[in-house]
């Protein structure tokens, strides 16, 4: 079984290269995740013309009332799909629920004058879940045109849309909409570097089909990214992950966020298209919708800097897929017998399956002795029932310890024989998954005089100090050493609570202004360290207890603070910005770091460390521009 995933992996990846030049989604490491190219709805548009078995061109259904897909204004040149708009008057019929100026009634085919034409291109079939990804430049006009990479569901209304459990009439996943120049507050509209990765649902409620936009829902529906590049410059890859449990978007390869997938399990077309957005088209309230603009009609630069390009378009499947990463930090520490192997197996059940319970109850970490010969026997094996859950099953990772009490040491053991990790699990398709390579040469050295604890030796708080409002929260983060401690666990406690509170997980919240001395100490030997906490009042931190009733309030200051500062490459860690005041009307914030190639960003403030270097990142407020910041040193 294991040989032929490891062929049938080969082969996927001999025919990915030759398809697209791209094996894996841009971030993922070999030798992880196995994944599986679904051709028709892959295309390196080096043929010199849309394929019309993969490609619909300006599909019918997508009849907008504010400009024309037409499908000139979509094809092939030079190995890249472009998907142009033109400024061309003309009148088409349009369908018009609302032409006596009252939305939501009947509908009347009337004659309607419009100004541009665009282009659209679908998928000619559907998907649900999987990994989308598209190489895209934007454009060179800015504001006014928006390119778009999306999923949605064609085929509504669904029979099936008033059972219990599904309710889903339509689903709409955008994995990136680039430069709408979106309205984000009052005072305050995006520029070209702020990004749209959001959901869209139409659902039965009460017998009624009923909208779910992002705006209202932002939680569920609604995630906005702050590029540290303009998209109209260059090539970046956009890619979505569509999962039974969750949804994740990526920029060139770093996740950027996530949400829980509650209604897009709906087949779904792939689509490129480019709408049009203000100035050139005009928000009709009355109708809820947006109309032509007849007084902005632009020509210059139509079509020539219209143009939104895309170099490939790549979709997949994962197939169940479990590995250790990191793999070297476990071959080149070594393990004393009768001591603990703590080890971090990565999993992913599949886009179309899960972890099974089956015979191994979950994800199993074997300890296992080889030879040149192969697998000689199960030294070892620890399970994690949990993966079997519903929130675990589909990915993830599972922490397991394995006892090393009663294994032979690795030179004890004959010639030629040694130590390596192998992870498994059996999968809802029946198959059993192991990992495409065990993790090899795992050296257990001699007795640590039949003891097996690894005792703490310190402890250190980050950060050192900080400065919070009265009722605002910042997180502090204890690391233990050394990482492999056995009783890593520790607690918290202020010299004064009435002044600053913090509960089991560091999380440190301003009661009235003063300053107190926050202490974690270990369990195991009571290290400690600490970190001054200062809070300061609403009036002394520019904020008014009075401004609290709805009259705009604007931004005095932003507070940027890390629980620590150095980073491994391929580490995260989750920033805090603290707007003050407190009743500051729009507390909106975007992130950027001054040196991508060290760590990035992303909109929600998660820093990724990816080389090694240093990098400064930078918080600044929507409202008036305040700015702070952080360094970050990746090692």
């Amino acid at each position: 079984m294991h040989k032929s995933i490891l062929t049938t992996s080969l082969l996927l990846a001999i025919s990915g290269s030759v398809a697209a030049e791209v094996i894996r989604p841009t971030g993922f490491q070999q030798g992880q995740i196995r994944w599986q190219e679904q051709g028709n709805r892959t295309d390196d548009f080096e043929s010199g013309s849309l394929n019309p078995s993969k490609w619909e061109n300006a599909p019918a259904s997508l009849n907008v009332g504010a400009w024309t897909f037409a499908q000139p204004n979509a094809y092939v040149s030079n190995g890249r799909l472009i998907i142009e708009t033109t400024q061309e008057t003309h009148t088409r019929s349009f369908q018009d629920s609302c032409w006596d100026g009252v939305a939501g009634g009947s509908s009347k085919t009337v004659q309607r004058e419009l100004y541009y034409k665009s282009g659209a291109v679908r998928s000619s079939v559907e998907g649900v879940y999987g990994f989308y990804e598209a190489k895209i430049k934007g454009v060179d006009i800015f504001p006014g045109l928006s390119p778009a990479f999306w999923l949605y569901s064609d085929g509504h209304p669904f029979p099936d849309r008033n059972e219990p459990g599904q309710y889903v009439d339509y689903s709409e996943i955008d994995i990136v909409e680039l430069q709408q120049a979106d309205w984000r507050s009052p005072t305050d509209f995006d520029d070209q570097f702020d990004m749209d990765h959001n959901l869209h649902a139409r659902v039965e409620e009460n017998g009624q089909i009923v909208w779910k936009r992002p705006k209202p829902n932002p939680e569920a529906q609604l995630l906005h990214y702050e590029a540290p590049f303009d998209p109209g410059l260059d090539f970046h890859t956009y890619a979505v992950e569509n999962r039974p449990d969750k949804i994740t978007w990526y920029v060139d390869g770093v996740e950027i966020g996530s949400k829980p997938n509650k209604w897009w399990h709906r087949p779904m077309h792939l689509i490129f298209s480019q709408g049009l957005r203000r100035h050139l088209i005009k928000y009709n309230s009355a109708c809820q919708r947006a109309d032509p603009n007849p007084d902005n009609v632009i020509s210059q630069g139509f079509p020539e800097k219209a143009r939104m390009q895309v170099e490939y378009v790549k979709t997949w499947k994962a197939l169940p897929s479990v590995w250790i990463a990191n793999p070297g930090q476990y071959q080149s520490t070594n393990y004393p017998a009768g001591g603990d192997l703590r080890v971090t197996v990565s999993y992913h059940g599949g886009s179309d399956d899960y972890v099974d319970s089956g015979n191994y109850n979950g994800v199993t970490l074997n300890l296992i002795e080889k030879n040149a010969n192969g697998l000689v026997r199960v030294v070892k094996s620890v399970n994690d029932p949990s993966t079997t859950n519903d929130d675990k099953k589909y990915a993830g990772d599972a922490v397991m310890t394995i006892d090393l009490s009663g294994v032979t040491p690795t030179a004890d053991l004959p010639n030629g024989h040694y130590y390596a990790l192998a992870p498994v699990f059996k999968s809802s398709n029946g198959s059993t998954i192991y990992a495409q390579s065990a993790v090899a040469n795992i050296n257990i050295t001699g007795s640590n005089n039949g003891g097996g604890n690894v005792a703490v030796t310190g402890v250190s708080l980050s950060p050192s100090s900080l400065s919070l409002a009265v009722n605002a929260t910042k997180q502090l983060s204890a690391t233990v050493s050394p990482y492999n401690a056995s009783n890593p666990s520790v607690y918290y406690y202020s010299d004064d609570s009435a002044i600053a509170s913090v509960n089991d997980s560091g999380l440190v919240t301003g009661k009235q202004a003063g300053s107190t001395q926050i202490t974690v100490t270990t369990n195991d030997g009571t290290f400690t360290d600490t970190s001054l906490v200062t809070v300061t009042s609403d009036s002394n931190s520019g904020g008014d207890p009075g401004s609290c009733d709805g009259s705009w309030v604007a931004v005095s200051s932003v507070e940027l603070s890390a629980p620590k500062t150095t980073l491994s490459p391929g580490e995260t860690v989750s920033l805090t910005a603290n707007v003050l005041p407190v009743c500051a009307s729009n507390k909106n914030v975007t992130f950027s770091s001054s040196n991508t190639s060290a760590a990035i960003v992303n909109s929600s403030g998660v820093v990724t460390a990816r080389n090694v270097g240093t990098t400064i990142i930078t918080v600044k407020t929507k409202n008036l521009g305040k700015t702070d910041t952080v360094t970050i040193t990746v090692k």
